[in-house]
C-alpha cells in the first residue's frame, strides 16, 4: 500500500445519473452533504463537481434537485439530454474525462475521488495513476465495473458507506467507518 500525504489536495466528481441509480437500487436516498463530507474526510476540497442529466421533455423536473446540489457545495453541471424512444440519454463521460484532466494539471490535485462505476473511466483513470495522481473509486458495489475497480488507488464501496456510516456514524466496533479499500500498487 502507498502512503497517503498528510494534506491531500481533492477533488471529487459525481457521475450524477449513475450514482442515483445505483442508490435507488439499493434502497437509498442520498444526503449530497453529508456524502461529500464523507468522501473529503480530514482532506483538502479544492473542487466537488456533479454533472447532471436533464430530460429533454421537462427540463426544468431538475430544478430543485440542482439547487440542492449547489446549496450542498457542488459545481453543478447540468446537460439537457436527447429523446430516445420513451426516454432519454445524456451521457456525460466526455465532460466529465475532460474536466479530470483538466483540474488535475491546473489545480494541482493529490487526489480524484470518482464517484461512478462506469468502466468507461478506466482510460482516465489509468492516466491520471500515471501522473503520479491517487483515483479513489467509489460506486455501488453492482454497478461498479470490476476494472475499474482494479484500475483506481483505491474503492469505496457505496453499499458498505451507506449501510455502516450514515446509519449511525459509525461502524460495528464504534469507530469512524473510513470505507476507502486500498488496492495493491
Amino acid at each position: 500500500m502507498s502512503a497517503v500525504p498528510q494534506f491531500q489536495r481533492l477533488a471529487v466528481f459525481v457521475d450524477h445519473a449513475n450514482i442515483n441509480r445505483s442508490a435507488r437500487d439499493h434502497g437509498v436516498k442520498i444526503d449530497y452533504k453529508e456524502f461529500l463530507d464523507y468522501l473529503v474526510a480530514n482532506r483538502h476540497l479544492v473542487e466537488a463537481v456533479t454533472y447532471v442529466p436533464k430530460d429533454p421533455r421537462s427540463p426544468n423536473s431538475m430544478d430543485v434537485e440542482i439547487e440542492d446540489l449547489w446549496l450542498a457545495g457542488y459545481l453543478v453541471k447540468p446537460k439537457l439530454g436527447k429523446v430516445a424512444g420513451d426516454t432519454y440519454i445524456c451521457d456525460v463521460d466526455v465532460e466529465m474525462t475532460m474536466d479530470m484532466l483538466s483540474a488535475a494539471h491546473q489545480m494541482n490535485l493529490d487526489t480524484i475521488v470518482l464517484v461512478s462505476g462506469d468502466g468507461d473511466f478506466i482510460p482516465v483513470v489509468e492516466y491520471l495513476r500515471g501522473r503520479g495522481i491517487r483515483v479513489e473509486v467509489c460506486g455501488f458495489e453492482a454497478n461498479l465495473a470490476r476494472e475499474l475497480i482494479l484500475k483506481g488507488s483505491g474503492v469505496i464501496v457505496a453499499d458498505q458507506v451507506f449501510d455502516n456510516y450514515f446509519e449511525d456514524g459509525e461502524n460495528e466496533d464504534g469507530e469512524n467507518f473510513s470505507g476507502v479499500t486500498e488496492q495493491a500498487q
